[in-house]
């Protein structure tokens, strides 16, 4: 087994790579859709449903209380 264990971190790490190569990816296709502004709107157009930046003055999306 600890022949092996140099190839099993390796695979491991590739495959880590891999899942971030492939949310950066996802990201960057997401950021690129020409509908995702229109999307982003429909907080602020329908206030009834939703709610909006301007709802939450000076809150910091990830920070803290």
């Amino acid at each position: 087994m600890t022949a092996l264990q140099p190839e099993i971190t390796a695979l491991v790490a590739r495959q880590r790579e891999q899942r971030l190569a492939e949310g950066i990816a996802a990201e960057a296709r997401h950021q690129l859709d020409p509908a995702d502004e229109s999307f982003a709107r429909l907080a602020c157009d329908h206030p009834e449903a939703c709610s909006c930046d301007r709802d939450y003055p000076g809150w910091i999306p990830g920070g803290t209380a």
